[in-house]
């Protein structure tokens, strides 16, 4: 017996229908709307089966903001490619957006385009949801008349930004998890277990150990300046936060970053793959390169890159070649370098980016997998450590004084 599923589509008129279908799979029932000539949006069981099961084509739901951006790129662009016109496009995904701060703005940007402007202008004006790269990628497609193939190519990019910063989250989670345990775990024993042993340690004649007198030293702390202690690691991280929104400290945060061992090379991987994708597409949708490498330089997140692109543009505005810039700035990699000379000599430069940006993603990849492989038993030798040595320091005294007994 079949399932019975609910269906969004879209007819030749860009008219929202809704319907349902009794099918045996999300997929099968997505091709059985295409053939009654809709263009399927959403497809999912009904509410009341004992399981549910979504397929979005592209579609709606839940998802993050630069998953929910991608989906919107490419319902926009299969929209736009079959004819509709755009504050049609904009009227329906607005509607059925179920992202209701993302379905606020597509409203707003309809208003403002119906009231006149142009897409990219009308999109400039949401800086919350659309950056610098989205605005120059609309507004390149709008002077070429290939909307469609950009927002399609939009959607491509912001999926696999948020795909590989997924990635590099998912490598630094486990350690701060990890790393967070064994503070609430020390901090505990500070305030909890040490002072139940300070009368023994009173009672036992003679010098404490070393490691005990800093234990007890460290827990005496806690306990008798708990609040003071508190604020003052409060103040510490809202410092810390604070300084690095400023220029300086933001720059030589970024710095520090690139030169931690291992992750300082995941960081270089990263802004290298995210700034050679979004500088590859944006070169290759016909955005002029000066322009192309001030917002590709935004999207690397990392103010070393953003720099290095700067003094590139420049050089590059100059009449100098992209590659011998390059080879200057010490955060691009040889790699980087020689494929992209290369790709001056053939007039490919568009190309070759891509390809580096291919590879570097894929280094990502293998690097975040390298770590969690490699981190998951350090750190737990860690945690033992940290908290087998305090427990040692505590019970230091009392072996002492059974030795002495003997």
């Amino acid at each position: 017996m079949g399932t019975t599923f609910g269906y969004k589509a879209l007819d030749a008129k860009g008219e929202l229908q809704v319907g349902t279908i009794v099918g045996e799979t999300p997929e099968g029932v997505a091709d059985r709307v295409r053939r009654m000539g809709l263009r399927p949006v959403a497809v999912s069981k009904r509410r009341g089966d004992s399981l549910r099961a979504d397929i979005r084509i592209p579609g709606t739901g839940k998802t993050k903001r630069a998953d929910a951006l991608a989906v919107f790129s490419r319902q926009f662009s299969t929209m736009i490619g079959a004819g509709i016109p755009i504050l049609r496009c904009l009227t329906v995904l607005s509607s059925q957006c179920e992202d209701t701060s993302l379905g606020a703005v597509l409203a707003q940007i309809r208003i403002d385009v119906e009231n006149g402007d142009q897409l990219s202008v009308a999109v400039s004006r949401q800086p919350t949801w659309f950056d610098e790269f989205y605005v120059a990628m609309v507004r390149s497609g709008e002077s070429s008349g290939s909307l469609a193939d950009v927002l399609d190519r939009l959607a491509d990019a912001t999926e696999g930004s948020s795909r590989l910063r997924r990635k590099v989250k998912s490598a630094m989670a486990y350690p701060m998890v990890v790393a967070c345990i064994i503070g609430l775990t020390v901090a505990a024993m500070l305030l909890f277990l040490i002072p139940t042993f300070s009368d023994i340690f009173d009672s036992l004649k003679g010098e404490l150990p070393l490691p005990t007198r800093v234990v007890v030293a460290a827990s005496d702390l806690v306990t008798g300046y708990f609040p003071l202690v508190v604020l003052s690691i409060g103040m510490a991280i809202w410092g810390f936060k604070r300084w690095k929104r400023t220029d300086t400290g933001r720059f030589r945060w970024d710095s520090l970053r690139l030169r931690f061992p291992v992750f300082g090379r995941l960081a270089q991987l990263n802004a290298l793959a995210r700034f050679t994708s979004s500088l590859s597409v944006l070169v290759q949708t016909g955005v002029p390169f000066v322009e192309a490498l001030d917002v590709a330089s935004h999207t690397a997140a990392n103010v070393v890159v953003r720099r290095a692109a700067g003094r590139i543009a420049e050089t590059v505005r100059n009449g100098g070649r992209i590659s011998d810039a390059m080879a200057t700035e010490p955060v691009f990699t040889e790699m980087v370098v020689q494929m992209v000379s290369a790709g001056e000599d053939s007039g490919a430069v568009d190309v070759m980016l891509e390809k580096v940006a291919a590879m570097y993603a894929l280094e990502v990849e293998t690097t975040v997998n390298s770590l969690t492989s490699l981190l998951e038993p350090l750190l737990i030798v860690l945690m033992a450590v940290t908290v087998g040595g305090m427990l040692l320091a505590v019970y230091l005294p009392m072996f002492k004084a059974v030795s002495l007994v003997k």
